[in-house]
């Protein structure tokens, strides 16, 4: 049986517009443009995956009387959502059932864990988010933790903030590009770097190797939504894979769809399980 998973950072979720303090109605933080509502259940829709996990999927749980259901707009009979933050939340849509999930709580991040009934056995999806101001070595724990006592057919997805050390990152080009937005330009780009050192050597001891075959290793932010200027490009979204998992296909998505609806790229793997 072959499967398609997705991951998303979906830019602050697709979240009302706007809200209303004292009777009156105040604009958000981020005015979300709707248009992108519509171009990102276009990429999902074009895409066809089994599987699509969240990152900023902002309200997937019932916060301050407002609720989006992420599982009724991209077409998903199967969910599982965590917030944190207050509105701030991860999710994971499945077309096949969720027999289990758990979440896992880190000051003002939360990864989430599911447990999908993979037909011929149990498939685990997780995902956290962390913060890119992080400690490295503090990350690398987060990961431990979200995935101890996991076993079997795993699958690790979503912004994890780091950059992988195969991408062999231009630290000196990073950091010219940051200058632009970044206050401390040099601390945000070896945030990046070391995080991506210790993280993905944890994951690998965990049994965890990147997913995206090396042909479809692209940057996954700016999209054109956020900056048409791409010096600043870097790979931090990933899908890691342990090896009951055989990979036969994937990619960072760079579409004119993907350009709109994010300021990240979503990263998509076709699967199936390995033969033992």
């Amino acid at each position: 049986m072959k499967l398609r998973l997705l991951c998303y950072n979906l830019l602050e979720g697709l979240r009302p517009v706007s809200t209303r303090a004292r009777g009156r109605r105040v604009p958000e933080r981020r005015q979300i443009d709707r248009d992108r509502v519509q171009a990102a259940v276009a990429v999902v829709h074009a895409l066809k995956p089994d599987v699509l996990v969240l990152n900023e999927a902002l309200f997937c749980r019932l916060y301050q009387g407002k609720r989006v259901d992420y599982a009724g707009l991209f077409g998903f009979p199967h969910h599982a959502a965590a917030l944190y933050d207050g509105a701030w939340g991860n999710a994971i849509l499945s077309r096949l059932p969720i027999v289990e999930q758990r979440e896992m709580r880190i000051y003002n991040r939360g990864g989430l864990v599911a447990r999908l009934d993979g037909g011929v056995g149990e498939l685990t999806i997780a995902s956290y988010h962390p913060h890119p101001g992080r400690w490295p070595g503090n990350k690398a724990l987060d990961f431990i933790r979200l995935l101890t006592g996991s076993s079997g057919p795993r699958i690790l997805a979503g912004d994890l903030n780091c950059i992988h050390p195969a991408d062999v990152p231009d630290r000196d080009a990073l950091i010219e590009a940051f200058q632009r937005f970044s206050r401390d330009p040099i601390a945000a780009v070896d945030g990046f770097i070391d995080s991506g050192k210790l993280v993905f050597a944890a994951l690998a001891r965990l049994g965890l190797h990147d997913g995206v075959p090396e042909s479809g290793r692209r940057y996954t932010i700016p999209t054109d939504l956020l900056d048409t200027d791409k010096r600043s490009a870097m790979r931090i979204d990933h899908v890691l894979v342990s090896k009951e998992i055989e990979v036969v296909g994937g990619e960072v998505v760079h579409t004119p769809e993907t350009e709109r609806a994010s300021d990240h790229y979503p990263v998509v793997v076709d699967f199936g399980f390995a033969v033992p």
